[in-house]
């Protein structure tokens, strides 16, 4: 598996009206799926929690640590669409906050 940078990350991703899709090859098994999501927690600050996973997709909550920021969004990965991205969660958020938020840290 290649080694996630923020410069790879802020490059390929794409601001859409429900969500930040992530324009990046998908991990290829369980392992190098939680590899990934580590990683990317590490590069934006962000804590893991609530992993789920199913016959095709991996899905979690991800939590800003920075105490100015009051974020969190759903990491969702899906081999079937072939997609990796992150959604809102609750009102209060917007893809454009989020990708405020990749972009500034």
């Amino acid at each position: 598996m290649p080694v996630l940078t923020i410069n790879d990350i802020r490059q390929h991703t794409v601001v859409s009206e429900h969500s930040v899709e992530i324009r990046l090859s998908l991990p290829t098994t369980p392992l190098k799926t939680q590899q990934w999501a580590e990683q990317f927690c590490q590069l934006f600050n962000f804590t893991l929690s609530e992993a789920d996973w199913g016959a095709d997709r991996f899905q979690a909550i991800l939590t800003a640590q920075s105490s100015n920021t009051d974020l969190q969004c759903m990491l969702c990965i899906e081999w079937l669409c072939e997609a990796i991205w992150l959604e809102t969660i609750g009102t209060q958020q917007s893809p454009g906050v989020i990708n405020d938020y990749i972009q500034s840290v």
